[in-house]
C-alpha cells in the first residue's frame, strides 16, 4: 500500500502539481487531497524521502526535491525494494510482542529478569547521558520475547527487530524520537518489570498495548 501511494504522488511530482522546491501540504491536508489515511501517507512520505523524491527541513515542512532525476522511482525494481512498510511491520510486532509479555509474566525465569533489569538499567544510563537508548531496545525486547519460551515468537520477533534497522525506519526514528520519548519507555518498561516480578500476565499485556498505542501515535499519527 505505502509503495503504491508512493507512487501517485510521485505521479502528482512528475505533472507538475507538486514542483520541484515547492511545500508539500501537511500530511492530514495530504491525506484528505489523496484519500488515503494519515498512517499509510505518512509511510508513503517516508519512502519517498528515503528514495530521494522529497526532504524533510526542519520546523518547516517537507519539500519536493529539485534536483529529481528524469527517471521515475516508484514503482521500486526488485534491487531498490524496501520490503515491508514501517506500519505493516509494527502491527505485526505489536501483536505477537503484547502476546510474549504476558506470557514472559508467567515463564520468566529469576536470571531472565535480570537481564531485562540490566538491560533497563544500560538504558537508564544511557538517557541520563543524553544518548538514545534505542540499541538497547533491540537486547530488552529480544530477552523478553526469549523469556516468553515460544520459540517461534522468538524467531519472528528477531526478524521483525532486523528489519527495523533498515533505512525507512532509521528515517522515521530521526523524526520523531526525543528525550521526551526516552523518559517515556522508561517509564514502561519499570512498569512492566515490575508486572513481570508479579507475575501478572493481564498486567505486562495491557502495558505494552498501551506503549505500542503510544508509539503508534508518535510514528505514524501525531498532531500537527
Amino acid at each position: 500500500m505505502y509503495e503504491q501511494i508512493a507512487e501517485r504522488i510521485e505521479g502528482l511530482i512528475r505533472e507538475g502539481t507538486f514542483a520541484g522546491g515547492q511545500r508539500l501540504p501537511g500530511e492530514r491536508e495530504l491525506a484528505e487531497q489523496i484519500g488515503v489515511s494519515r498512517p499509510s501517507l505518512r509511510e508513503a512520505l517516508i519512502a519517498l524521502e528515503t528514495a530521494g523524491l522529497i526532504e524533510t527541513r526542519m520546523g518547516d515542512g517537507t519539500y519536493v526535491r529539485a534536483d529529481l532525476g528524469a527517471a521515475p522511482v516508484f514503482p521500486l525494481t526488485t534491487g531498490r525494494d524496501l520490503g515491508p512498510g514501517t506500519l505493516e511491520q509494527f502491527e505485526a510486532r505489536r501483536a505477537l510482542e503484547c502476546a510474549a509479555a504476558e506470557l514472559a509474566a508467567t515463564r520468566a525465569t529469576a536470571s531472565e529478569r535480570a537481564s531485562l533489569q540490566a538491560s533497563l538499567d544500560r538504558m537508564t544510563a544511557m538517557v541520563v547521558r543524553g544518548e538514545n537508548p534505542s540499541p538497547e531496545h533491540l537486547v530488552f525486547h529480544t530477552a523478553l520475547v526469549d523469556a516468553a519460551h515460544n520459540q517461534i515468537f522468538s524467531r519472528l520477533v528477531r526478524e521483525l527487530w532486523r528489519a527495523r534497522q533498515g533505512a525507512m525506519w532509521d528515517l522515521l526514528r530521526r523524526k520523531v524520537e526525543d528525550p521526551e520519548s526516552w523518559r517515556a519507555g522508561l517509564v514502561f518498561r519499570a512498569q512492566l518489570m515490575e508486572a513481570l516480578a508479579a507475575r501478572d500476565g493481564a498486567a505486562a499485556r495491557a502495558l505494552m498495548e498501551a506503549h505500542f498505542h503510544r508509539v503508534g501515535r508518535r510514528y505514524f499519527d501525531p498532531g500537527e
